[in-house]
């Protein structure tokens, strides 16, 4: 007699396992069923339906895994679980730089217009970027101290603000069914939130504006209130999707009003832009697109990179920013809270909060970029703007820039012979480049030595190294021949070639670079000399 099958293992849920237990079951039912060859009729039925089983355990389990915040892995699914804690992950965000125009010299009246939507344009990875002067139109003197005068009777204007954006026409988003909760999504994206403008034809009243809320349930006033949509609202809200695409969403009838019945009566002006790609390199914005300035203006240029251009919030974010926001109530009353609420705004890439007194909170910043870089004149301005409806009362919130501290390395790199010197050296220099990019730092993060050796070595070629430079950029170097004089011995090019070596060996103390709390390390000069290794 058969022996009792084993109990069932509920863990083992791929097509070996489950074929495993429907042939041990089949033992048991089935004593007098022993062919177990492939062309048996019995064996390929047990393999079709451990293939079937496979397939839906499979979706079962990624059904179950897509139902957690900690475990979901597709971003809609994450999307979903965040909205029920009233949290949207933020959209790509653009980036800003500040332009130094250069003016001809003024052959009729020195006055230049700098008009709002002003428009220049880069050269970037994703081919030409755009960059929208968005403040309010304004006149430049080229006869005052607005400018500065150089060689060539040539005027200079420092500072003007830029994002990257791109306006269009009026667009045509749909036509209202009178139906409720109705959706229309916009042709271009990524949206810039802020620039959104709906307007809707209700028929005798025209063209009439309709205002943005975050939710028709609740909005937050400013005024620490909460504010509802009653039937009569003229309120709309956005909503983006996995793709970054934005749907405008109007009422049901009873929180927000019903757009009236009619045949493309809803319409949309907005801007767009934003992405990591708008993170263009100094220099890189040189070109006018105005026709009213490109005769006025000899050249254009970014002085410093542009930042704060940010893809859209990836999920590792909106898995550890999400409970915290949901947790501050949509309010900054902690540091904790300040440094959430921040990276909700998008554009920042690391912050660190400080409060000196009971009423001023400090933002230590570094925008998104490829390095940490001064934050640009624009974003600050819109950081200011979105704590004011989330700081307490008498609470002022300054932003601040991160400091930079660069770090000088110099190595000597013994390579195999086997391998291409140039090859090797180019292999380390992205080496030690990577443990100072800047996405692989943080505030008041130390830089040992210890990492820099065990990336270096890591190099295929590499055979031996040593640092004969580590300290932070313009660190003095002490007075080694002084030194020798008070201690009574040679100078330094009078000793031996391995005693000098060791003492031009320059590395910080301990092995270690610290760094404040408000500071970032970065690699400033870089060094790299090469000798081949003895046959």
């Amino acid at each position: 007699m058969a022996s009792a099958p084993l109990p069932i293992d509920y863990t083992n849920k791929d097509y070996a396992s489950l074929r495993q237990a429907l042939l041990e079951l089949a033992r048991y039912r089935l004593p007098e069923w022993s062919d177990r060859s492939p062309a048996d009729l019995g064996v390929l039925l047990v393999d079709m339906f451990s293939y079937m089983g496979d397939v839906v355990l499979y979706y079962q389990d990624r059904i179950a895994a897509e139902s957690f915040l900690h475990t979901a892995s597709e971003r809609r699914s994450v999307m979903h679980l965040l909205r029920l804690l009233a949290y949207e992950l933020a959209p790509p965000a653009p980036a800003s730089a500040d332009l130094r125009l250069t003016f001809r010299p003024p052959s009729g009246p020195p006055l230049v217009t700098i008009p709002n939507g002003a428009q220049f344009s880069a050269r970037g990875t994703a081919g030409e970027l755009l960059f929208e002067y968005l403040g309010p139109t304004f006149t430049v003197d080229l006869s005052s101290d607005q400018v500065r005068v150089i060689a060539g009777n040539k005027r200079v204007y420092d500072g003007l603000p830029v994002t990257q954006s791109a306006s269009g026409a009026v667009e045509i988003i749909g036509s209202s069914t009178g139906e409720p909760n109705p959706s229309f999504m916009l042709a271009r994206s990524p949206l810039i939130l802020d620039s959104l403008v709906v307007e809707v034809n209700e028929g005798g009243a025209g063209w009439v504006k309709w205002d943005r809320r975050e939710s028709l349930l609740y909005h937050d006033s400013g005024d620490g209130r909460p504010s509802l949509s009653t039937p009569e609202s003229r309120h709309y809200y956005v909503q983006f999707d996995e793709e970054d695409r934005a749907s405008v969403r109007f009422g049901d009838g009873v929180y927000g009003r019903r757009p009236p019945m009619g045949v493309n009566n809803l319409r949309a002006t907005y801007r767009v832009g934003g992405g990591a790609a708008g993170n263009v390199a100094a220099g890189a914005i040189n070109r006018v697109r105005t026709a009213s300035l490109s005769p006025l203006v000899e050249s254009v240029t970014n002085l410093l990179p542009a930042a704060g251009g940010t893809d859209h919030e990836s999920l590792a974010d909106a898995v550890r920013f999400g409970p915290l926001a949901f947790r501050s109530g949509q309010r900054a009353v902690t540091l904790d809270d300040y440094v959430a609420q921040a990276h909700r705004a998008g554009g920042v890439a690391k912050v660190r909060a400080r409060s000196r007194g009971w009423n001023v909170v400090e933002l230590y910043v570094a925008p998104e970029g490829d390095t940490v870089r001064p934050v640009p004149e624009d974003l600050r301005r819109r950081l200011i703007a979105y704590f004011e409806a989330k700081r307490m009362a008498g609470t002022f919130v300054d932003v601040l820039d991160a400091t930079f501290v660069p770090v000088d390395l110099s190595a000597d790199v013994v390579f195999d012979r086997h391998f291409h010197a140039d090859a090797v050296r180019q292999a380390v220099e992205a080496a030690v480049k990577d443990v100072l990019a800047f996405a692989n730092v943080d505030f008041g993060q130390a830089v040992f030595l210890s990492d820099i050796y065990a990336r270096i070595e890591a190099v295929p070629g590499v055979q031996a190294v040593t640092i004969t430079r580590f300290r932070r950029h313009l660190t003095q170097a002490e007075d080694l021949d002084q030194k020798l004089r008070q201690a009574s011995l040679p100078p330094l090019d009078q000793l031996p070639e391995f005693v000098r070596r060791g003492l031009l060996v320059d590395v910080a103390p301990e092995g270690r670079i610290d760094v404040g709390e408000f500071e970032i390390a970065g690699l400033g000069e870089l060094k790299v000399r090469m000798q081949e290794a003895a046959r």
